[in-house]
């Protein structure tokens, strides 16, 4: 993980060590914390849990390097996989999942690079894809991954984003449930990343430093520039009206009825907020979890924010010591911003728990204490579920296995909080032409 003055630039060769064993092996499970209930953990002793996804009643998995697949896991059972599926048997893949049905979009490429896939599935499919697409471009140095697909929560649309390696243009593309492309667009900035509002009509893309709010039946209404790249995704609320963008700031725009006005921003020297920050679907809390560069990622803090207002709701610190980075590497939301869940890599003396999860008042109310480096997290809608992937030992070392792990929060649970309604912020009366508008 270096900083420059751009941004973080984060090796891609941190998790692809399968020369050496996993040290020590992930069967040696730390105790769990008292923060939460652990319902199951499923261990891999090859493939690395690069991205979890949670539906109705089920957790997905995509799994990379050698093993490389997609699982899933009913919330109910003992963590053993209902059906698993890959093209490749290994390489890099991504996975996302609507919360309010049991649709899940599947990406995948080779170990390779060459070869890129998309898949639909549901709950039922039983190993076998109800869809697929093969992508007619490739990048072996940009591969399939979690932050590349996105699905709507009604499960209507993926979307996902791809690069070629011989122009060194992106596309988005835009897939309904059966495997239809909607729209595509494509542009010369790399897409990092992408994440879709609830109804699917609205995609926030990740480019580099910049973030492309991108209407799907029309084109692009909004982007503004980011405060550095690298180790970045930039999220979106289900209804489309706030998202926010993070760097060496973080930065929060809400939809006044016309644009998106910038309403929070918030600065630490040598902080960065790229890699783990997070909107509820209802729009109403934001939150991101900040490390310190300077010290090598050995201390940091999460900090939530109530966006009506722009006011900090609190905040909590974190440090450690050792030679390993603990860097932020994910966050998500239930509903309403009452269940807030961030992922990292951890310290190399396991100095705060590689998933620590926050109520509205900032008070740690889960945990989940991996072996290795936590590198996926999610919550379902109510806030009940959170489920974290994770590599066996920490990125900073040599070493293979991962693992999935879900926990149930501690009674009383957070009561389960209604879909937002689905909202196109727009409007057939705000269409605006084809220009991009600053904030």
């Amino acid at each position: 993980m270096r900083v420059t003055p751009q941004g973080v630039i984060q090796s891609t060769h941190i998790d692809n060590s399968k020369s050496r064993p996993a040290v020590p092996k992930i069967a040696q499970r730390r105790g769990s914390g008292p923060l939460g209930n652990t319902l199951w953990h499923y261990d891999d002793p090859t493939a690395i849990a690069d991205g979890v996804s949670i539906g109705p009643s089920e957790v997905w998995g995509a799994w990379t390097l050698s093993g490389a697949r997609l699982t899933t896991h009913a919330i109910t059972g003992n963590g053993t996989p209902a059906w698993s599926f890959s093209s490749f048997g290994s390489g890099n893949s991504g996975v996302a999942a609507s919360k309010g049905t049991h649709r899940s979009g599947f990406m995948e490429s080779n170990a390779a690079g060459n070869d890129f896939r998309q898949h639909g599935f549901t709950s039922t499919s039983n190993g076998t894809p109800d869809w697929s697409f093969q992508y007619p471009v490739s990048d072996p140095n940009l591969p399939a991954g979690s932050r590349k697909v996105a699905m709507s929560g009604d499960g209507n649309t993926i979307a996902a984003v791809v690069s070629d390696s011989v122009t060194q243009n992106s596309t988005l593309y835009i897939f309904d449930a059966f495997g239809q492309v909607l729209r595509t667009w494509t542009d010369p900035l790399r897409m990092d990343g992408v994440d879709l509002t609830d109804d699917g009509q609205i995609a926030l893309v990740t480019q580099d430093n910049q973030a492309t709010v991108f209407v799907i039946s029309s084109t692009i209404r909004f982007s503004v520039a980011g405060s550095g790249a690298g180790n970045i995704f930039y999220p979106i609320s289900g209804d489309g009206r706030v998202f926010a963008v993070g760097g060496f700031n973080f930065d929060v725009y809400s939809w006044n009825g016309t644009t998106y006005n910038r309403v929070i921003h918030f600065t630490r020297p040598n902080f960065w907020f790229g890699g783990a920050s997070t909107v509820s679907l209802d729009g109403s809390t934001v939150g991101t979890f900040g490390a310190n560069y300077a010290n090598g990622w050995l201390s940091g803090e999460v900090y939530l924010f109530d966006v009506a207002s722009g006011n900090m709701l609190g905040s909590y610190p974190v440090s450690g010591t050792g030679a390993y980075q603990g860097t932020p590497i994910g966050a998500r939301s239930n509903a309403n911003g009452t269940v807030m869940a961030f992922a990292s890599w951890g310290t190399q003396f396991h100095d705060w728990p590689e998933v620590m999860v926050f109520n509205r008042n900032v008070q740690l109310i889960g945990q989940i204490n991996f072996p290795g480096s936590a590198f996926s997290v999610d919550v379902d809608r109510s806030g009940q579920y959170v489920v974290g992937g994770a590599k066996a030992v920490h990125a900073n070392q040599f070493g293979s296995g991962g693992r999935i792990e879900l926990i149930q929060l501690a009674s009383p649970s957070p009561t389960p909080t209604a879909a937002p309604p689905d909202c196109d912020p727009y409007g057939d009366s705000n269409t605006k032409s084809d220009t991009h508008s600053e904030a």
